[in-house]
């Protein structure tokens, strides 16, 4: 398959992905044809949008419009958390302004900004050079000013998808609602510090400092083992104060973080400039390379990678199916 073939198969899937989450969330958009069961991850899936919906003018501008309604349910702290580079920062930065100003709050828009030295914040919409967006332009990128479309919704705080954003309308927008879903959602008799940490996506002083707190609060238990404390929770008592039929019906855990910082990555380097220009052996050397550099975070999104079979112009091959293997775990395919 040729890059270019596999770069819009790719983008496409990357953006019905994240059309299907947040329509499930409150965004104006068609049903998905499946109700997602496990939990979202609202950082994440933010942090992601905001790339692949460089692709999606309308993603874009109508998650957008779900954050300035719903940004009391989104954690900034978090949010910058899962930022990995300065693309991400600018574009965190710029969407948190937008909410802001879009609300009456943040700073007044200014007398102008030129168009010289900016990034287009889109990839398939012509650059504007005047009226351009203030929010976008000061973490620098050149978009054309917008209005909220005002179409979104509060989530549906009862659908497995929202379980996040339920948690912390009861615990608060904080380490321990992020500690709490941990417990709940993934599939174990009990959880590492470690493993805790990683999902809630806070430092790991606030991680422990949450933990000690539900511990005073008698909500969790902890054994320590080897070098290590080990918590667990009740989710059956869970499951009835949320009004569930039992533990099973607790909303399911996946690795969105690794899972959408990986395909973030893909996407990025498969609309690099230049990539189609590249010999074939070149080409499936970088890729090959990526591969490297992602493995972690494709192992903990359910592809696990390596040996491998191909060598040179072949791995591309394999590439492919590596990537498609991410984009079926991140849409609940087997």
């Amino acid at each position: 398959m040729r890059a270019e073939q596999l770069r819009k198969e790719i983008v496409a899937d990357s953006v019905a992905i994240a059309w299907d989450q947040w329509s499930q969330l409150g965004v104006s958009a068609a049903s998905p044809p499946h109700r997602e069961e496990r939990a979202a991850d609202p950082e994440a899936l933010l942090l992601f949008t905001l790339e692949v919906g460089r692709n999606d003018p309308r993603l874009f501008d109508e998650v957008l419009d779900w954050l300035a309604l719903n940004e009391h349910l989104v954690s900034v702290h978090r949010l910058r958390n899962v930022c990995v580079d300065a693309t991400d920062r600018g574009l965190v930065g710029a969407a948190l302004d937008w909410s802001a100003r879009s609300r009456g709050r943040g700073l007044s828009p200014g007398d102008g900004v030129s168009a010289t030295d900016l990034v287009p914040l889109f990839h398939s919409v012509p650059t504007p050079h005047d009226d351009l967006d203030e929010s976008f332009a000061r973490h620098g990128f050149a978009r054309a000013r917008i209005n909220r479309s005002g179409k979104s919704q509060p989530p549906r705080l009862g659908d497995p998808i929202a379980f996040a954003l339920r948690l912390r309308r009861l615990l608060g927008v904080g380490v321990r609602a992020e500690v709490i879903r941990a417990l709940l959602t993934i599939r174990a008799a009990r959880l590492s510090g470690k493993v805790i940490t990683a999902s809630a996506a806070f430092a790991q002083r606030n991680v422990r400092e949450g933990l000690t707190q539900l511990l005073e609060a008698g909500v969790i238990s902890v054994v320590d083992i080897a070098d290590d404390r080990y918590y667990s929770i009740g989710q059956g008592d869970w499951a009835t104060l949320l009004g569930l039929p039992a533990a099973a019906a607790l909303p399911f855990h996946f690795d969105w973080i690794p899972a959408y910082r990986a395909l973030t990555s893909i996407v990025r380097w498969l609309q690099q400039p230049g990539l189609d220009d590249l010999s074939e052996y070149l080409r499936a050397s970088q890729a090959r390379t990526l591969v490297d550099e992602l493995a972690t975070d494709l192992g903990y999104a359910g592809v696990p990678v390596g040996p491998y079979m191909a060598l040179g112009l072949e791995f591309w091959e394999e590439f492919t199916e590596i990537v498609r293997a991410l984009v079926r775990q991140a849409q609940g395919q087997p």
